[in-house]
């Protein structure tokens, strides 16, 4: 059986076809260069010739009745449009749900273990990830429940983030979880920093290679944008008591692993007044297999009934 499976974010558009137990034909697309899912999937159709006997695309957004308008790009997808389209039966998923699939079929070489003992089998597992947003997900006795709590309320844990949320509702009329820990998350940080020291942000913030340059030359922001990291991921894993592990995907967090293990994520993490020791033996492990997406597609896929 042929499957194609698509992992459709707001940066890039990765497609692939699933056969045999492992994955090829993969091509990677510029989101931002077509107005719709149809234009890659025609091109991926036409790059590698395969025919598809089904296909599950997972993508960034709410899904509601098979039909998602995504979040950080101006698509539709429709999965009745794109069944039509591909000639073959079609599900579509939120990305994280495709992520949270895909973690039972990792390796033991597919992660970086940051902290906490061992996973208990069949117990909850939170997966979230910053990238061009932030996506959640959960795990609980096998069913995959996707979220959007990236969107959630952020909240501040110290003075200066007082001070940032309230710039950051200045700016947005709210402030959220995403608006901190993702890509435009991280230069939302590095501006903050410029105007907390009375200095103008620097021109190149208003780039697309700003997360990239101010990973490279900011440490202090780094460091801040980790130790918000760990404070969502521990009040993921707080929320469902999630001691089958906590796992960060996306793709930041594998950029970051040297900062996530010596900085603040850690304390962040475990940060939860009366209960942080509840979840001090929650793992945290940092996903480094590239395909993630690709992999719970396919998982997914494999569930659809004819």
């Amino acid at each position: 059986m042929r499957i194609l499976c698509g992992d459709i974010g707001g940066t890039n558009s990765r497609l692939a076809c699933w056969e045999g137990g492992r994955l090829s034909g993969e091509h990677t697309f510029a989101s931002s260069a077509w107005p719709g899912p149809e234009g890659p999937l025609t091109a991926w159709l036409e790059r590698t010739g395969i025919r598809p006997d089904r296909a599950c695309l997972a993508v960034a957004g709410p899904v509601m009745e098979q039909r998602c308008v995504t979040t950080n790009l101006p698509w539709v997808v429709d999965g009745p449009a794109i069944g039509a389209l591909l000639g073959c039966p079609v599900r579509i998923i939120n990305d994280f749900h495709a992520a949270a699939r895909g973690i039972s079929l990792l390796g033991p070489d597919d992660g970086v273990r940051l902290a906490g003992g061992t996973a208990v089998q069949g117990a909850p597992v939170a997966v979230l990830g910053a990238g061009t947003g932030l996506g959640q997900a959960y795990v609980v006795n096998d069913h995959v429940i996707p979220g959007e709590g990236g969107h959630a309320d952020f909240g501040p844990g110290d003075a200066r983030e007082l001070r940032l949320a309230a710039w950051l509702f200045g700016r947005n009329g709210r402030a959220s979880w995403e608006d901190v820990v993702s890509g435009p998350g991280l230069v939302n940080l590095a501006r903050f920093n410029c105007l907390e020291r009375g200095e103008p942000p620097p021109a190149w913030m208003d780039g697309a290679d700003a997360p990239a340059r101010i990973a490279a030359e900011d440490p202090e922001t780094i460091a801040w944008f980790c130790a918000l990291y760990g404070a969502e991921a521990g009040n993921m894993a707080l929320r469902v008591l999630a001691r089958g592990g906590v796992y960060l995907c996306g793709g930041i967090a594998p950029r970051l692993i040297p900062q996530l293990q010596g900085g603040e994520f850690r304390t962040r993490f475990l940060s939860k007044g009366k209960l942080g020791a509840a979840i001090k033996d929650v793992p945290v492990t940092v996903v480094t297999h590239p395909g993630l997406g690709l992999l719970g597609a396919a998982a997914e896929a494999l569930r659809i009934r004819d």
